[in-house]
């Protein structure tokens, strides 16, 4: 049977570094479970993965959307990992979406000269997020996120203040002992089947 809602596409972004996304993290087991349920899923290896940046990726995510539904762009799902995120939190400051999954999200770069690099992240006054364009763009309750408490790379207080940057309460979701998400986890299933079946 096809999937309520099943016009919706799981659009995926991975994190930076991956140069074959199906074969990186758990990129390819969340595809092939929502290929199973005639969810329409896209798992395109991106350009530039080392460096993800910012002016490759935001372009790059809306061509692929715009493929994937000609007739309205908008009606993807973006899941986004570490730096990919980052690029979906841009995107939508930009386009409208139909959902956003964050995982691992990061508000600064942390000091580290190579995301800075990549375009994502304020400076000071400048490059800030535009949190109120993102919630025009997707509505606060289709907006997830999820992040651990160990997470090795980004302190708690970085997804923290994304939360409070969205205004997140019920979707933020903090999970202990997770690391950097490296591994799948049923909770991301979950989320996008809440959100697929949505109107």
């Amino acid at each position: 049977n096809q999937h309520e809602g099943a016009d919706t596409h799981s659009h995926h972004s991975p994190g930076n570094g991956c140069s074959n996304i199906r074969q990186s993290n758990w990129y390819g087991i969340i595809y092939e479970k929502l290929i199973e349920k005639n969810i329409p899923c896209i798992c395109k290896d991106f350009p530039d993965p080392l460096h993800a940046r910012r002016d490759r990726w935001v372009p790059f995510m809306r061509t692929v959307a715009e493929e994937a539904s000609p007739g309205d762009p908008s009606n993807v799902i973006l899941v986004g990992h570490s730096s990919g995120a980052q690029a979906a939190l841009r995107y939508t400051e930009l386009y409208p979406v139909h959902g956003v999954v964050l995982v691992s999200a990061t508000y600064s770069d942390l000091g580290d000269a190579h995301e800075r690099m990549s375009g994502y992240y304020p400076q000071g006054d400048t490059n800030p997020y535009l949190f109120q364009d993102m919630l025009t763009n997707c509505k606060r309750e289709s907006w997830y996120q999820f992040h651990s408490d160990d997470d090795p790379f980004i302190p708690l207080y970085e997804a923290e203040k994304i939360r409070d940057g969205l205004g997140l309460s019920s979707t933020y979701n903090m999970l202990s002992g997770r690391s950097h998400f490296f591994d799948y986890f049923d909770e991301l299933e979950t989320v996008i089947d809440v959100l697929i079946s949505e109107d």
